[in-house]
């Protein structure tokens, strides 16, 4: 892929607070744009210590009516325990039926040999519920999770009349310590995506403990879905431009016109914002 150095991306420095496995599509287009993408993944993805109610439950996947996957790691999760046991996934089974948040997830689903039904179109979890209400009524609801999600949606579904069961099916680790230079590599960024509230609570930890600084003031903050959003303004840092799901096409093009309006603001000597 030819690289494009005249792109608002032209050598831009911009942190991917993912994992590298998750980010490597991303980081390539990046680079095709003549950015710099450097990795700093805020979080790490972990099997359970102890997958017996899991491992369980998955047993018994044909009594439910509806699996929700509300994010790429649960998809991933589900399908790891699923081989574990020995159980594979028949594209051609009707029960349970799949429903995946957005289209990253749905892909991630489908990737894995999943069928997916539905896939949401309002971007969070709590959309997707309200979008499938008149389904989820009196159904057996199977919703794998982090060990740190909300329990919220727990209640949304209850509150639809769905008949829940869910389980931890990974945990998520806060990054405590980065690698040498990454603290300088940080601090002199042009821009640092987020993509999860995880990662938002952890970035906050290793600024208190000293582990990394505060952003200063003119490095652009991308957050990958309203969630996320969210849990960057209770945090009290700004969020210059936000991508609706984490999708490469949408990350690239979302930050690419933010630095086109950067640099037409500033040819025009209008502030931007």
């Amino acid at each position: 892929m030819a690289k494009e150095y005249s792109s608002p991306l032209a050598g831009k420095r911009v942190v991917i607070t993912r994992a590298e496995s998750q980010a490597a599509r991303l980081a390539e287009a990046l680079r095709a744009k003549g950015a710099e993408p450097i990795s700093l993944p805020l979080i790490q993805i972990v099997p359970l210590a102890d997958n017996l109610y899991l491992d369980s439950t998955l047993r018994e996947l044909q009594k439910f009516d509806w699996l929700v996957f509300t994010s790429q790691n649960a998809v991933a999760s589900i399908a790891d325990r699923l081989a574990k046991i020995g159980s594979r996934w028949n594209g051609e089974r009707t029960s349970p039926k799949i429903a995946a948040v957005g289209r990253s997830t749905a892909e991630r689903a489908e990737a894995f040999g999943f069928s997916v039904t539905y896939t949401g179109k309002g971007g969070t979890a709590a959309d997707l519920i309200q979008e499938l209400a008149n389904d989820l009524r009196g159904k057996r609801v199977f919703l794998p999770r982090s060990d740190k999600a909300a329990t919220a949606l727990i209640n949304h579904l209850q509150d639809v009349g769905a008949r829940v069961t869910e389980v931890v099916a990974y945990r998520t680790v806060p990054l405590t310590s980065i690698e040498p230079g990454a603290k300088t590599s940080v601090a002199n960024c042009e821009a640092m995506l987020f993509f999860s509230p995880s990662a938002v609570h952890a970035f906050l930890n290793l600024v208190r403990t000293g582990v990394l600084s505060s952003l200063h003031e003119n490095v652009t903050v991308g957050a990958i879905g309203p969630v996320t959003i969210s849990a960057l303004r209770e945090a009290g840092i700004r969020c210059n431009f936000q991508a609706s799901e984490p999708r490469v096409e949408e990350i690239v093009s979302a930050l690419v016109l933010h630095f086109e309006k950067t640099k037409i603001a500033s040819a025009s000597g209008v502030q931007s914002r």
